[in-house]
């Protein structure tokens, strides 16, 4: 885990709207911890409430970049459904 409590900028080249990048900045300058992808450096997942967020940081400039966004399912959801998943 790692926490970024800086940001320079927060580029949006998916055009999520305002309130999206808003919050992500909110999360960023009060040091949400982050998880590091294991895959890829410099690449990072933030987790806030029912949502993820998928960014990128530079190690050059500091700026973030907001790669991806989603709501995440209730663990019991999956749980409940009475599926099986492989």
């Amino acid at each position: 885990m790692s926490q970024v409590n800086a940001v320079a900028t927060i580029e949006n080249p998916r055009k999520y709207e305002t309130g999206v990048v808003d919050q992500l900045r909110h999360l960023l300058q009060s040091g949400t911890a982050a998880q590091d992808d294991p895959r890829r450096p410099n690449f990072y997942e933030i987790d806030a409430n029912e949502e993820t967020f998928y960014i990128h940081i530079s190690p050059v400039s500091g700026n973030v970049v907001l790669l991806a966004k989603w709501t995440r399912q209730a663990q019991d959801c999956c749980l409940n459904s009475g599926c099986a998943v492989a």
